[in-house]
């Protein structure tokens, strides 16, 4: 049998939000052929275990195809093995808690064959609670936002609820298993074939939940990892990019461009440890303004990036 498309995601202890994406998966309304192919990176408990009954319930509306990491925690690895796996010509590139509508993968497939794009991207929503924090709100306003449908810069480039060619992924070589910490890896092939003149496409109407609980700490914790792993190899690998997330701010104060020589100045005054400290534990208390919520994640960034630790 062929399929249309694949569903793809790497799976590490789910849980309960893994057991609500299941259930998603389970309300799809689409009529064609489509597969599951799920990664488990490392569970304590097996997935094919652990799932039994869930993943039961799905085989009547696709093929599913469990498959177990030797050693878990390489999210690009696992990326890559799904895709192995995979037999459709358009990978959906999910997270293990998400949570969405019984058409997601049928408005994939719709708004690819109308947009005629090679990259679908759609919004992954975090303030779709009621009792929502300003935090997960902010999260909302990230990368492309409330902006309109159309096109979306390759550095916007974010998997988990992301449709794209299965051949071109492989033709890009894959995501990089050389970024085997946390993040990186999706700005890193969304770079590649930006390079190899793929089309990109935003698609605001395609919206799932996103079930995640990270504190505001948890997450400054992640972007420091994030830059003193992911972004750094990054831009070692691809200097056309340098300037990525500010990464310009930290570079040699007399540096060019020289006109950049105050705000390195400013920057390394806004990114020191007691500073960035003051501000973390005045945002888990007030939540606001937004916008210092933006100066933790691309702070800590960049003092990972410097090979800073502001915890120390």
């Amino acid at each position: 049998m062929s399929f249309d498309i694949s569903v793809q995601v790497p799976v590490r202890n789910g849980g309960e939000k893994f057991r609500r994406f299941l259930g998603s998966l389970a309300a799809q309304d689409l009529q064609r052929p489509w597969e599951l192919v799920i990664v488990d990176d490392g569970s304590d408990q097996p997935v094919s275990q652990e799932f039994q009954k869930e993943l039961g319930m799905l085989l009547d509306l696709c093929s599913v195809k469990v498959v177990a990491m030797v050693s878990g925690g390489k999210r690009p690895a696992a990326r890559n093995m799904a895709l192995e796996l995979s037999e459709a010509p358009v990978a959906l590139l999910m997270d293990a808690d998400l949570e969405f509508g019984p058409s997601l993968l049928r408005k994939h497939l719709e708004v690819r064959e109308d947009a005629g794009a090679d990259v679908v991207m759609g919004r992954r929503v975090n303030g779709w609670s009621s009792n929502a924090t300003p935090w997960q709100k902010w999260f909302d306003t990230r990368a492309m936002g409330d902006s309109p449908p159309g096109k979306f810069p390759w550095n916007y480039f974010i998997t988990g609820n992301l449709s794209v060619t299965s051949s071109l992924l492989e033709k890009a070589g894959g995501f990089d298993t050389a970024i085997d910490r946390y993040g990186g890896e999706d700005t890193e092939m969304g770079y590649r074939l930006e390079q190899m003149g793929v089309l990109f496409h935003w698609a605001p109407s395609l919206t799932v939940n996103h079930l995640d609980d990270v504190t505001v700490t948890e997450h400054s914790g992640k972007m420091l990892e994030y830059g003193s792993t992911g972004l750094k190899y990054t831009l070692e690998k691809h200097p056309g990019i340098q300037g990525l997330l500010g990464s310009q701010w930290v570079a040699p104060v007399f540096s060019k461009p020289v006109y950049l020589f105050l705000m390195r100045i400013l920057a390394r005054i806004a990114l020191a440890a007691p500073v960035y400290r003051a501000v973390l534990v005045f945002m888990q208390k007030h939540g606001r303004p937004q916008v210092l919520f933006t100066y933790l994640s691309v702070g800590a960034c960049l003092i990972g990036l410097r090979g800073g630790d502001y915890r120390k």
